[in-house]
C-alpha cells in the first residue's frame, strides 16, 4: 500500500486562474474583480467556521491516540501544507487576482483617456 502525502491529498484544493487565463470585456473587469473578491469573502466565513472543526483533540490519553490526532491535525488543521493552509493560499490568491484585474482597468481606463486627449488635441488642431 502506498504511502498518502500531504502534497497527493491536498490536489483537491482548486488552483487560481492567472489573470492572463481569463477574458474579460474592459467594460466589465470592476465587476469581474468585485465577484471574484466577494467569494473571496463568502469562502473565509465559511472557510472560519470549519477550520475550527477541523483540528481535533486526542480522544484518549495513550500514545497511538496522541499521534494519530498530531499527524491528522498536523496533515489537516495545521501543517504548513495542510488542507487548511492550502484553502487559506487559495483565498488570498483570489484576493490577488481580484486585485489585478482592479488594476488592470486602471491601467486601461488610464489608456482611454490617454486616447481620447490625443484625439481630443489632434482633433482641435484641424478646426
Amino acid at each position: 500500500m502506498a504511502e498518502t502525502t500531504v502534497s497527493t491529498l491536498s490536489t483537491a484544493v482548486p488552483s487560481v486562474p492567472a489573470a492572463m487565463d481569463i477574458h474579460v470585456r474592459p467594460d466589465q473587469v470592476l465587476q469581474v474583480a468585485k465577484i471574484i473578491n466577494d467569494q473571496a469573502d463568502a469562502l473565509t466565513d465559511r472557510v472560519r467556521k470549519l477550520l475550527i472543526e477541523l483540528n481535533i483533540d486526542a480522544p484518549a490519553q495513550d500514545v497511538v491516540s496522541a499521534t494519530a490526532v498530531e499527524a491528522w491535525n498536523r496533515v489537516v488543521a495545521r501543517g504548513d501544507g495542510s488542507y487548511a493552509h492550502r484553502v487559506q493560499n487559495y483565498i488570498e490568491q483570489l484576493r490577488h487576482l481580484a486585485t489585478q484585474l482592479r488594476n488592470a482597468a486602471g491601467s486601461y481606463q488610464a489608456g482611454e483617456d490617454e486616447k481620447i486627449a490625443a484625439l481630443g488635441d489632434r482633433h482641435a488642431a484641424e478646426k
